[in-house]
């Protein structure tokens, strides 16, 4: 299995533990709202840093399975539970796509 470690994904970590925490669901009503919410609030900065993290994220953990990955999104402070592997790799890359933070 690949090692990743938390400590690589800083810009993961704070969209992560920021935006898809225990109360996402009641707080932005999907995972999808909660990514536009993030684009919405961050820098310039930020969105460059979150967009690399996504490319580096999901070739690292290509290779991992579902229960894999979810045990890494929550040792990144996930607390959202994607139902597969393509639903995060959809909301990741839509979110690092999404030219309209607004």
């Amino acid at each position: 299995m690949t090692r990743v470690t938390a400590s690589a994904f800083p810009g993961l970590r704070r969209v992560f533990g920021g935006y898809l925490h225990e109360d996402v669901l009641a707080e932005h009503g999907s995972a999808e709202a909660a990514l536009h919410a993030f684009r919405a609030d961050a820098s310039p900065a930020e969105l460059r840093r979150f967009r690399k993290d996504i490319t580096r994220f999901l070739a690292q953990t290509a290779t991992l399975d579902l229960d894999e990955l979810r045990h890494v999104l929550d040792r990144l402070g996930c607390r959202w539970v994607p139902p597969s592997r393509e639903a995060l790799i959809t909301l990741l890359t839509d979110a690092a796509n999404d030219d309209d933070p607004s």
